[in-house]
């Protein structure tokens, strides 16, 4: 007889306990987010989530991933290899599932530790699995849905729909709230891709890899933009080692196996011979308008034009 399978929202809410319980035996603060741990009135859809989402107090991060390694978390990607924004490490448990181990919040980035002590002073408590799980107060968790809002893909120019029940529905003195509170915490740039309003913000190398959220573009412009975004030519230098290295982790998601070496190499190559395609592409696109302007009729003062 199998075993009975248990409903993947229970599951997620087991984990978030789960984490929770070992982070309290070892006195490291965190806040839940996201699924079941973020107020329902702040997102457009019912979904309870897949995975876990915590962020840490930057100084406990060390020890935390120790002890989930310890109790049987595998590590799927660290820090440098999860996302854009070197934001959070992804680890997998045979029974609880999913987990995202977050040393910052993409937007919240400029002083983790700063933040993270900004919204543990508001947080409140929510039950998970009935347990006792910190997440952050209502203004807080609304800020953080913008600002996964606007890393997500936009449709057709619209908006994300959870801008709807996290900013546009709320009251003028909600989205004051959010906003003073994405000021203090230097989120400007991001609340403003996430709510439309990016043209109001100054373009700065931060402002590139939002604009790249945003209006989409090749996988050879997201890596342009994360590396104008890149406070320090060391972490520039670490972008470019990393542009060409595969995930395996996600290569082997996508073949259904682990992948052989000769899988990897071949991955490699096909990586490279993408980013070739679109230097290729932006480099003609790039030619083919500066001919067009070579081509098109000058405007004078005797045809009407500005002097």
């Amino acid at each position: 007889m199998s075993a009975p399978q248990v409903p993947l929202r229970a599951r997620v809410e087991l984990a978030h306990a789960a984490v929770q319980a070992l982070a309290d035996s070892l006195g490291i603060r965190v806040l839940h987010i996201k699924g079941p741990a973020a107020d329902p009135t702040l997102r457009a859809g019912t979904s309870s989530g897949s995975d876990v989402d915590v962020i840490v107090d930057p100084q406990g991060v060390p020890g935390l991933l120790t002890a989930l390694r310890d109790a049987g978390w595998t590590a799927i990607t660290d820090f440098t290899t999860g996302s854009a924004f070197d934001h959070a490490a992804n680890l997998y448990h045979r029974d609880w599932g999913l987990l995202d181990v977050h040393q910052t919040y993409p937007g919240l980035d400029r002083d983790p530790a700063r933040t993270f002590s900004r919204l543990w002073e508001q947080h409140q408590s929510r039950e998970l699995a009935h347990y006792p799980c910190p997440v952050p107060d209502r203004i807080g968790q609304a800020l953080i849905v913008l600002l996964h809002a606007a890393r997500s893909p936009h449709v057709q120019g619209q908006l994300h729909p959870d801008t709807g029940p996290a900013w546009f529905d709320l009251s003028a003195a909600d989205r004051g709230a959010i906003s003073r509170l994405a000021d203090e915490l230097g989120a400007q740039v991001a609340l403003a891709a996430a709510i439309g309003r990016f043209d109001e913000v100054p373009v700065t190398g931060e402002g590139a890899l939002w604009a790249w959220f945003a209006h989409g573009g090749s996988r050879l412009e997201e890596w342009q933009a994360r590396l104008r975004a890149a406070p320090t030519w060391r972490a520039r230098a670490s972008i470019l080692r990393r542009a060409f290295r595969v995930n395996e982790y996600y290569l082997a998601q996508r073949l259904g196996h682990d992948p052989s070496r000769a899988e990897v190499r071949r991955e490699a190559v096909r990586r490279l011979g993408h980013a070739a395609k679109d230097a290729w592409h932006s480099l003609a696109g790039g030619a083919r308008g500066a001919w067009a302007r070579r081509r098109a009729p000058r405007r004078g003062p005797a045809q009407g034009g500005p002097p």
